[in-house]
């Protein structure tokens, strides 16, 4: 994968939640499992998942998971 695959994948979950794919309070899948799904390493799924958080289109529970977050998208 390439150094910003990453990237391209966290822009596709961020156009899931513009199009209204995602809403807010909709849980993402483990990381694990995100990784499983598009066959890609778990450290990627990582990156993907910081990225969003870091974008504010996330946030993380501890022992609960990751939400699609509930403050306004520009």
């Amino acid at each position: 994968m390439s150094k910003f695959e990453y990237v391209k994948l966290a822009d596709a979950i961020a156009a899931d939640i513009t199009n209204g794919t995602l809403r807010p309070g909709d849980r993402l899948p483990p990381q694990r499992n995100f990784a499983y799904d598009r066959g890609i390493a778990v450290s990627t799924a990582s990156r993907v998942y910081t990225e969003l958080l870091r974008r504010g289109l996330v946030v993380g529970e501890v022992g609960r998971g990751t939400f699609i977050s509930w403050r306004r998208q520009a």
